[in-house]
């Protein structure tokens, strides 16, 4: 169950693309929304010149304290967005001296569920300090982070409110399932139904070419991944999901996962990692990071506590 939603802003419009999702959710969950936004002290250089002189005739200290005081009322403002939603919002100003650390810190602080993030991981718009503050928190919390990528051509497309197609995919082991209880909690929020994906190796013969498998042959793997895949399935129907499975083949995990997306039109993928080196050490390899770079929909991270 969802009961405390953390939103990171960063001041821009950028970040402030998920906060429209997280009241829907917060609204039908009941959950509280922490909105924090971590001060970033500035030198004043502006006020200084070309010239090169030092801060002798600069208020730094005044200077620092206006710079709050704005960010302060930034975030009032938007606390007023959420007025009529019924959902209870606060905001803090953090600091110190690592954004990553201060977000990881206070999402403990206030027993997070999930952190709503808009992030940028395709290459450019590195402009503001959310761009590397994803990877950072998921590997300093065990909360799932919910990644959200506005559109790449046009930042004033229509927020996203809500999820109407969840893809899980899960290989078996008790680390992808990691992330099944979190997708469930955003199924039950936004009615969305929910497809279970098993990703099979294409299979081949080795001999003096390599060929691949008649379908008789290569069915004893996706009969096994199936069953697999029912007997989770029947689990979250019992909790009142509508749940699907599907198995595909590929040389490919991420790609295949990718491709399944689309032609299902999944818009959430729900995913574990490993949280390691930039995602770089993940399910089935760099799995998720793979997925988190070649794809626009939302993506659902989970770093499960018995890797933290």
């Amino acid at each position: 169950m969802l009961r405390s939603i953390l939103v990171p802003l960063d001041g821009s419009e950028f970040s402030e693309r998920s906060l429209p999702l997280a009241g829907e959710v917060a609204r039908a969950s009941g959950a509280a929304v922490h909105l924090a936004h971590v001060h970033v002290p500035k030198e004043p250089e502006h006020l200084i010149g070309t010239a090169g002189l030092p801060y002798e005739s600069v208020d730094v200290a005044g200077y620092e304290q206006r710079q709050l005081r704005r960010e302060r009322e930034y975030l009032h403002s938007v606390e007023r967005k959420f007025d009529g939603n019924g959902t209870v919002v606060d905001s803090t100003i953090l600091e110190g001296e690592s954004v990553v650390d201060e977000l990881a810190s206070y999402a403990r602080r206030v027993d997070s569920d999930m952190i709503f993030l808009t992030s940028h991981a395709y290459a450019g718009l590195r402009r503001a300090w959310l761009g590397s503050t994803m990877e950072g928190v998921l590997r300093k919390t065990s909360a799932p982070i919910l990644v959200i990528h506005p559109p790449r051509e046009a930042l004033d497309a229509e927020p996203l409110t809500s999820f109407r197609h969840i893809l899980v995919p899960l290989d078996g082991s008790p680390l992808a399932e990691s992330v099944l209880l979190p997708a469930a909690d955003l199924a039950r929020a936004t009615g969305a139904r929910v497809t279970l994906l098993s990703v099979l190796n294409e299979p081949v013969l080795l001999g003096p070419t390599i060929q691949p498998v008649t379908p008789d042959l290569g069915s004893a793997d996706r009969d096994f991944a199936v069953d697999y895949l029912e007997r989770v399935a029947d689990d979250l129907r019992g909790e009142g999901l509508a749940v699907t499975v599907e198995t595909r083949r590929g040389n490919s995990v991420s790609r295949t996962i990718t491709v399944v997306a689309r032609d299902l039109e999944a818009d959430l993928i729900a995913m574990a990692t490993h949280g390691r080196s930039g995602l770089r050490r993940t399910l089935a390899g760099s799995v998720a990071d793979m997925v988190l770079h070649t794809i626009d929909v939302p993506l659902l991270l989970v770093r499960p506590p018995f890797l933290a």
